[in-house]
């Protein structure tokens, strides 16, 4: 049966990230730990509290969405470990990945600059939750869908490869954060981010925009 709202729902998940992603290459950039030393961070964090932490909600939405995205898209496998466990694991990642944003958004800022210890410390942590830990879970999800689809469906092997490479890249910025390469990290996250949320459309026109198309 046509899924064509699932098509509508993707173009709505692929707009929350392009908002969150603009988001972070905008006004949250200079809080980031890509740029610079941490007081200086902090002092930009708490001048722009607000916008700091509107970001941050932007990208806990995000998350929600990719999840969405992965159950809408597991709804393309029938019932079976890859499906079970692919979704599984992009909802593992959330609990790292926003546990990283809340102390990001809500924690940071309420510590004393003069605790520069705690803060070097929180913001390790909560960059190895949500760049090592819950963006490796949700890479290796996407990966196990894509692969199970694949598997099912070799015709899509031009629309799905795209998507291959997007969770290969996602991955890449696990090992760049684990590395403490933070330039590269930022690179892979830019490639990744790019590419995810383009073949999310356009897989999503494939399997049920187009089919709909056909059938009206």
């Amino acid at each position: 049966m046509p899924k064509l709202y699932y098509f509508y729902t993707t173009l709505l998940i692929a707009l929350l990230i392009f908002v969150a992603c603009l988001m972070m290459n905008g006004p949250m950039r200079p809080g980031l730990p890509v740029a610079d030393d941490l007081v200086t961070r902090m002092a930009y964090i708490n001048a722009n509290l607000t916008l700091w932490q509107w970001g941050w909600l932007s990208w806990m939405v995000a998350a929600l969405s990719l999840l969405a995205f992965a159950v809408m898209l597991s709804t393309e496998l029938p019932h079976g470990a890859a499906r079970q466990y692919g979704v599984l694991l992009v909802a593992l990642g959330m609990a790292p990945d926003l546990m990283a944003e809340t102390l990001y958004a809500f924690v940071m800022p309420q510590i004393s600059i003069a605790n520069i210890a705690l803060l070097q410390f929180i913001d390790n942590l909560a960059m190895h939750l949500t760049g090592f830990l819950g963006n490796g879970l949700y890479n290796l999800g996407g990966m196990v869908l894509t692969l199970a689809l694949l598997k099912q469906q070799p015709a899509l092997k031009l629309w799905l490869s795209p998507g291959i490479l997007a969770w290969i890249l996602g991955l890449g910025l696990s090992v760049a954060i684990a590395l403490q390469q933070l330039k590269l990290a930022e690179y892979f996250t830019a490639a990744s981010m790019v590419l995810s949320t383009a073949w999310f459309v356009l897989i999503a026109w494939k399997l049920w925009g187009a089919s709909n198309v056909r059938c009206t």
